[in-house]
């Protein structure tokens, strides 16, 4: 009984502890399908660990409570396909099309895409843009806006 008891309290502990370590991914192209994931599933916890945040005045409580990534209050002009509900750092549909590395190094800008066939013409194309930062480790999301396109 008395190694159970060990057993649970060093499994909490652990657990504890991982839920606070930074995540990150192997590249841009992999990251879009995750993060997609994650907003879908409103996981904003999990996000959060992917998340770069040294150096910004974001705090993490805002990612975690999901403050920073969702909104339910709908601006005067929106779009009817919800995207403004998605404020950081892309809304779900949209799909990886290309990554570039910027000024200053490490920093790299990934450029997502929707395409919208609504029917009698040609579809609509969306293109929002975020940045990631290259560590050792991975790749992790900045806060900040990427550079106007």
């Amino acid at each position: 009984m008395q190694r159970t008891w060990i057993l649970v309290v060093a499994l909490a502990a652990c657990a504890s502890t991982n839920m606070n370590e930074p995540l990150y991914f192997s590249d841009p192209r992999a990251a879009v399908p995750e993060i997609t994931k994650l907003l879908k599933a409103k996981d904003w916890p999990t996000l959060a660990r992917y998340y770069h945040l040294e150096g910004s005045d974001v705090k993490r409580a805002d990612l975690e409570s999901g403050a920073f990534f969702y909104t339910d209050q709908r601006p005067e002009v929106a779009h009817p396909g919800g995207f403004w509900r998605y404020k950081h750092p892309f809304s779900p549909g949209f799909e990886y099309l290309e990554s570039r590395e910027l000024q200053p190094l490490l920093q790299v800008e990934v450029i997502v895409s929707i395409e919208i066939d609504q029917g009698g013409g040609p579809p609509q194309r969306g293109i929002q843009a975020f940045l990631m930062r290259r560590t050792p480790e991975g790749y992790q999301i900045l806060p900040g806006k990427a550079p106007s396109r």
